[in-house]
């Protein structure tokens, strides 16, 4: 329990809930209705990454990494092409799609980030994401379950 006696957990997934619900209310433009940052940390990376790089990435299996590389591959965002240097490498790469969704979904983040912290200092904002670091840190060695989060409508 934390000092307000509520549980770490029922705070954790209250926040998740609204925070997905939001950004998927706001990307609604987009024919997507989840793995909409898988575009834009594609987009981040200097090389095309690997499916295995993305799943690491998103701590996420192998298997659901490719279920979400084909649902976006087949909604027109992203595509496959294999690693000339390594032909058992897939790289994933964004569409013209995908590229002119990267902006949308970059804005929403930002926007929605803003609302999220918005009424705390620097100083409040800072400590916040201290303790989201320890709090990930101190789970890592526990080896969870792959628990997936479902945020279609």
């Amino acid at each position: 329990m934390n000092s307000a006696g509520k549980p770490l957990n029922k705070l954790l997934i209250s926040v998740t809930k609204k925070y997905l619900s939001v950004f998927s209310q706001q990307t609604k433009g987009l024919d997507i209705d989840r793995y909409q940052y898988v575009l834009v940390v594609i987009d981040d990376q200097l090389q095309p990454p690997t499916q295995k790089a993305l799943a690491e990435h998103f701590e996420v299996d192998k298997s659901f990494m490719v279920t979400m590389i084909n649902y976006l591959s087949e909604k027109g965002y992203v595509y496959r092409e294999q690693n000339e240097s390594d032909k058992r490498q897939q790289l994933i790469k964004l569409t013209e799609k995908g590229k002119e969704a990267v902006p949308v979904i970059r804005a929403v983040v930002e926007d929605l980030n803003r609302k999220s912290l918005e009424h705390l200092t620097i100083k409040q904002i800072e400590t916040f994401m201290e303790v989201l670091n320890r709090i990930d840190s101190n789970l890592l060695g526990i080896n969870p379950f792959n628990i997936i989060i479902n945020y279609k409508k």
